[in-house]
This record gives C-alpha cells, sequence and structure tokens, in this order.
C-alpha cells in the first residue's frame, strides 16, 4: 500500500497511482484503476456526526479496509480543518457543511479522481470517477435533509449531469449512493408515498438505473419512527453489483451498506439501450410502475399463502 496521503484535498492536475486527483474536465486521460484485485469495495453510512464517531470509522476502515468509505450527515462546518480526520493510508475529500455535509475516504492505493465539473455548490454532494483499460466510472454520492425543499431542483440538476456523462461516454457505469430521505410505498416498502419518493422513482426509470439495496436501513431510536430503505444504491451495472449490511459505525441510526463492485473487462457492444431514444418518457414511467404493482401484488399473494399454510 503506499504512503499514506494527508487528509485535505489534493491540488496536483498529475494524478498519480497513489495520489487521488482533482479534475477540471471530464474528457481529460486518466491513468487506470489497478487491476490487481478483482473487486473493490464501497462502504456507506449516515454518521450522524463525524466528531463524535470518529473513532468508530478509523477502526472500521483500519479492521475493514474498504476502497471507499462515504459518510452523510458529517455535521462540520465549511471552514473545519480536515487533518483532524487524518486516517492512514486513506486520503480524505469532503464536502462539509454545517447540520449536513458529507465525505469520502479513498483509499490511497485506489486511482480515483474528483469530478468538479460535475459539482453543485447546492448539495451535499460528492462526485468520484474511476477508470479501468476498459471501463470508465462515475460514483456520485449524495445527503439530501428530510427537512429539504430541493428535490425537484436537484434531480433536475442530477439528470443533466448523468446526461452529460454519457453524451462523453455512453458506456460509463454510474453508480448514485446514499441518504435521499424519500419515502415511496411501492418502490421502498416505506408505510407512505411523498412527492421527492415519486422523483426519485422516475429518475431511476427514466436512466435506467436499477436500486440494489433491499432492506431496511434506518434503525428507528424514537417513538413512532419505522425502519425505512432511506439509503440507497443507484447503478446502469445491477448484476455485477453485491449488496450487504451491517451494525452501524458509532452512534449512527444507519446500518453500514457495503458493495462490492469488480473491476473487469466488457465486450465493446452497442450502447445500452438508455443511451438511444426510446419510449416516450411518460410511458416509460407507467410501464415501470405497472411492473412494480404487479411484482408487489405477486409478494403480498406468496406472503399470505405462506401465513396460511
Amino acid at each position: 500500500m503506499g504512503t499514506p496521503n494527508h487528509a485535505s484535498e489534493s491540488s496536483s492536475e498529475e494524478g498519480t497511482k497513489n495520489i487521488p486527483r482533482s479534475d477540471a474536465s471530464l474528457s481529460d486521460d486518466y491513468k487506470c484503476l489497478d487491476t490487481s484485485f478483482n473487486f473493490f469495495y464501497i462502504n456507506f453510512c449516515n454518521i450522524r456526526g463525524l466528531r463524535s464517531n470518529f473513532q468508530s470509522v478509523e477502526h472500521h476502515l483500519s479492521s475493514t479496509i474498504p476502497h471507499l468509505l462515504f459518510l452523510t450527515e458529517t455535521q462540520q462546518s465549511e471552514v473545519t480543518d480536515s487533518s483532524s480526520f487524518s486516517v492512514p493510508s486513506y486520503f480524505l475529500y469532503s464536502h462539509f457543511r454545517s447540520k449536513v455535509g458529507c465525505c469520502f475516504f479513498v483509499r490511497n492505493d485506489l486511482t480515483c479522481s474528483r469530478a468538479h465539473a460535475l459539482q453543485s455548490s447546492e448539495f451535499s454532494t460528492i462526485w468520484l470517477r474511476l477508470n479501468s483499460h476498459s471501463l470508465t466510472k462515475f460514483i456520485y454520492a449524495i445527503y439530501l435533509s428530510p427537512n429539504s425543499s430541493d428535490y425537484s431542483k436537484f434531480f433536475n440538476y442530477l439528470t443533466s449531469k448523468v446526461e452529460h456523462i454519457l453524451s462523453l461516454y455512453p458506456f460509463a457505469e454510474i453508480s448514485i449512493l446514499r441518504d435521499f430521505n424519500v419515502h415511496h410505498q411501492l418502490w421502498l416498502s416505506s408505510p407512505f408515498t411523498e412527492h421527492p419518493g415519486e422523483l426519485a422513482l422516475n429518475f431511476g426509470i427514466l436512466q435506467d438505473l436499477e436500486r440494489l439495496v433491499q432492506h431496511p436501513t434506518s434503525i428507528p431510536d424514537r417513538l413512532g419512527d419505522t425502519p425505512n430503505i432511506l439509503d440507497l444504491f443507484l447503478t446502469s451495472n445491477p448484476s455485477a453489483n453485491a449488496v450487504t449490511l451491517s451494525s452501524p459505525l458509532g452512534s449512527s441510526d444507519h446500518n453500514l451498506t457495503s458493495v462490492s463492485c469488480p473491476i473487469s473487462p466488457i465486450p465493446l457492444q452497442n450502447p445500452p439501450t438508455r443511451r438511444k431514444e426510446g419510449q416516450p418518457r411518460a410511458k416509460k414511467i407507467k410501464l415501470k410502475k405497472a411492473h412494480l404493482s404487479a411484482d408487489s401484488l405477486k409478494s403480498a399473494k406468496s406472503a399470505k399463502t405462506v401465513s396460511q399454510n
């Protein structure tokens, strides 16, 4: 493993194997991922205060050694000195904001770059770009507060960035993760459906992104709360990834989610159908929701049969 980097963002434009870089343009050439390992592992969690839970974060990184750890609700001010969160063998990308905020710990044998060209100052977000010899991966991490009123603006922004990426890299693999704080009875098995949940579902349908996390990730810690799937992992390549849930870090009220992602070549074929002009948007959404309704009804009938037996 390479020499540990300081927990502050590099300003270098000369990406090297062990030093993540900040990029200015999505069209630049980059060094490729080290393919000596077949998989890399992404962990993510709503930490509910990085400073108060940093000891647990540090222990997790040193014992589990994931390639990427994304944390939301870090609750650090914009002027926080990130060097106080330094962890050996990891580089820290941070987007600290009071009460919200997020950060990425990146293992320093993983070659990646922060895609500043895709960033928005309005939201707690971080874009990362990873290259293998045959595939470009974009990983977008986001935290949306349950008090947010900008869901429509957010999904318009996100749609424009995904479409921009695909205009440059039609074969790019896109993964979007973290705490959207949305509810949808049919899609997420929530106790109710709200407008932000509809927007999130429609976005996933139109961009052909599949949801991988299938079980509740939030842990009720107040009277009246119920378990919910709040931590989403949406990806354009669902068959290649596997998800596991484990106990929270520190005092977090969310399970830690781990996703294993392969680093493997893909054959050069026609771009996936999501890159092509296809069904009208409204029809595509309607068909997908009909499919979800059928699956939900089938699951309910199966559960009823089991209970009767």
